[in-house]
């Protein structure tokens, strides 16, 4: 199987390679219906938004202050096209939730591009990947953010710089590539998704 080559030398410095490579491949693809896990500022979300120019519908998944804000940006900035899907921060909450809400009240898909930048952990993100499967319509894209990630070595949750990591991970846990066992245990091993950015975005096929 042939990959595309996405190293665009285009990518906006703001976003980083990989959202960059993100809003790229989502300009290209021809998809209107996004959904994005995990917002943060919204720097990703922006740009998507500015592409769609008010057409199609951008999801927002993450904790209600992070969805909340983003929300009124966009729409501050003229894009009405928002629909903010927000958890609280209760240990046992988190984008799951929404995502069942949504499927228990939506029988058909309702995304054709969905970008998974969450907690990058197995314990949610194995369990959001089943959820987006069933959401995401046949010829969409299932886009996955930081393939190589460890709990080791991120900046903000390594032990060092998080102590209560330790109290929450195993050593194994915090060592082992997560959004990686996603991918190559469940995204891979499911014959209807193919392969088109390596390690990072993988295109549904119906069944």
């Amino acid at each position: 199987m042939e990959l595309v080559d996405f190293t665009c030398p285009r990518l906006d410095p703001a976003l980083g390679e990989a959202n960059g490579q993100t809003v790229e491949f989502f300009k290209a693809s021809g998809c209107r219906r996004f959904a994005e896990i995990g917002v943060y500022k919204g720097d990703t979300t922006f740009k998507i938004a500015e592409h769609l120019a008010g057409e199609g519908e951008i999801h927002l998944f993450d904790f209600e202050d992070n969805v909340a804000g983003v929300e009124s940006l966009l729409k501050a900035a003229g894009h009405g096209n928002v629909v903010a899907h927000g958890n609280s921060r209760k240990l046992m909450d988190s984008y799951n939730w929404s995502l069942m809400r949504l499927l228990q009240d939506h029988p058909e898909p309702l995304f054709d591009y969905v970008f998974l930048d969450g907690a990058h952990t197995w314990g949610l993100d194995a369990l959001a990947f089943l959820l987006l499967d069933r959401l995401l319509a046949d010829g969409g894209y299932l886009d996955f953010d930081d393939y190589w990630w460890t709990v080791a070595r991120s900046p903000t949750m390594n032990p060092e710089a998080f102590p209560a990591t330790s109290k929450l991970y195993t050593q194994e846990q915090i060592e082992e590539r997560q959004v990686a066992l996603v991918v190559d245990l469940l995204v891979r091993r499911d014959a209807r998704y193919e392969e088109v950015v390596e390690n990072k975005i993988f295109r549904k096929s119906a069944p």
